[in-house]
């Protein structure tokens, strides 16, 4: 018994442990841009404000339904007189104190009304579906700003694992010519210089770090992250593109399509209030009437209930002659705010297409600023290698070689960010060609 007691007691113990070191390596495991576009639909905070306005615009949908239905309504009153009334039997005055109440059950119903209610409802579940694409238009936003501080947050790391490695080899030079100097083999401006040259360095390495903190802080500001004191972990990924290639038309176009729509709709409603208007309306009613303190014998309550009930139905019909113009108003309104839509769309059409091809040559152009990248890192890295032996050899200064140095250090930052900026290009331009940002 003891001997088992003990195992689930420790099993008990370990199974947290477990949870919890599973969480942890959850937590550490590096965020790769899907994830983190993933994490900004969900999180991000216009996202989010953009779905209750998509939930809003469904509830208005919801409102214009229910104009089409049928009112049922239950309506009761009562009523108690004093003094001088008129007796409802004899039509005289008399001073008695009456009570009486009635109840009634009533119903109306819309028959024509020059389907106003029929293109307001279109209208609105046009103007729902423009939200929904209003709402991916911002997602898509969210993601290329996501995309973009991404990149950043990979350019600045370049940038700070560059610096590191520089300062270690500027500190290592800084060493050999302190015992060179103690040797007599090099002078103290030598030293001097050099010791000035890894301060430089501790300085840059700062900056980069700060640069670093300031683009974890404006990737989570996008994302929608909570503030934390831990580094954000991300995996870079200069190669990433969305694996689906199924083509779709741009939000964009599709919202200024829908706001077209839900515009013509409301024309034809302003239109519908020069027809005639047809309800039909039918109900139930009865009332229960007695004197107070008269001795006389009354019909009980459920009696006159039943005897005083009586039915109606009623047809209803209306024609406008003039309204003071207010439907003539409303008309040119719903006209000019048509006419406004089509124009916007076509706008909207016009500015995507020269953003697609502003995005065409950007992409051709990342393409061979890489090449030309890549081509003097590799100058730079053979004059750094040859400065470097003139300088072991007491050739050149260690300025000379700190600028050699300094050279090839922006030959490598201009590396990375040519790299950065040819994927960004390529995910840009398949955008805007219709492919998606986010792999599901």
């Amino acid at each position: 018994m003891k001997s088992s007691s003990i195992i689930l007691t420790f099993l008990s113990l370990m199974f947290p442990l477990q949870s919890i070191f599973a969480e942890e390596h959850q937590t550490a495991k590096p965020m790769s841009l899907n994830d983190c576009l993933i994490y900004a639909r969900t999180h991000a905070h216009s996202n989010r404000i953009n779905r209750l306005e998509t939930d809003m615009a469904k509830a208005n949908k919801h409102l214009g339904v229910s104009d089409l239905m049928p009112y049922l309504g239950f309506g009761s009153n009562g009523s108690l007189s004093f003094g001088r009334n008129i007796d409802p039997e004899t039509n005289t005055y008399d001073n008695k104190k009456t009570l009486g109440t009635g109840f009634g059950l009533e119903m109306s119903l819309p028959l024509f009304d020059g389907l106003v209610r029929i293109n307001n409802l279109k209208a609105l579940k046009a103007a729902e579906l423009r939200k929904q694409k209003a709402q991916l238009v911002e997602e898509d936003r969210v993601s290329l700003e996501v995309i973009k501080d991404f990149y950043n947050i990979s350019y600045c790391s370049s940038m700070v694992e560059q610096m590191q490695r520089q300062l270690q080899r500027d500190s290592t030079d800084l060493e050999a010519a302190k015992r060179s100097f103690k040797l007599g083999t090099k002078s103290g401006a030598d030293v001097a210089e050099l010791e000035a040259i890894v301060a430089a360095d501790q300085f840059e390495l700062v900056n980069q770090k700060n640069l670093m903190k300031k683009a974890q802080l404006s990737l989570r500001t996008a994302m929608g992250m909570p503030e934390t004191d831990s580094a954000l972990n991300i995996a870079t990924d200069f190669g990433y593109l969305p694996s689906s290639d199924e083509l779709r038309v741009l939000p964009e176009i599709e919202e200024a399509e829908m706001a077209v729509k839900e515009d013509a709709m409301y024309l034809r409603a302003a239109k519908g209030g020069y027809s005639p208007k047809i309800s039909f309306g039918a109900g139930i009613s009865t009332s229960y009437y007695r004197m107070l303190g008269v001795k006389a014998d009354f019909p009980s309550f459920s009696r006159q209930f039943r005897d005083n009930m009586g039915e109606y139905f009623s047809l209803s019909f209306s024609l406008p002659i003039f309204d003071g113009l207010a439907t003539a108003n409303r008309v040119e309104k719903a006209s000019i705010q048509l006419r406004e839509s089509k124009l916007r769309l076509e706008q909207t059409r016009y500015q995507l297409n020269q953003s697609a091809e502003e995005a065409r040559l950007d992409h051709e152009a990342a393409i061979e600023e890489l090449t030309a990248a890549s081509r003097r890192l590799e100058a730079e890295q053979i004059a750094y290698k040859a400065m470097r032996k003139k300088y072991e050899l007491g050739a050149v200064s260690a300025l000379d070689l700190y600028t050699s140095s300094s050279k090839l250090a922006v030959a490598e930052a201009n590396l990375v960010g040519k790299r950065i900026q040819r994927a960004i290009s390529e995910i840009t331009l398949r955008y805007y060609q219709g492919y998606p940002l986010i792999n599901d």
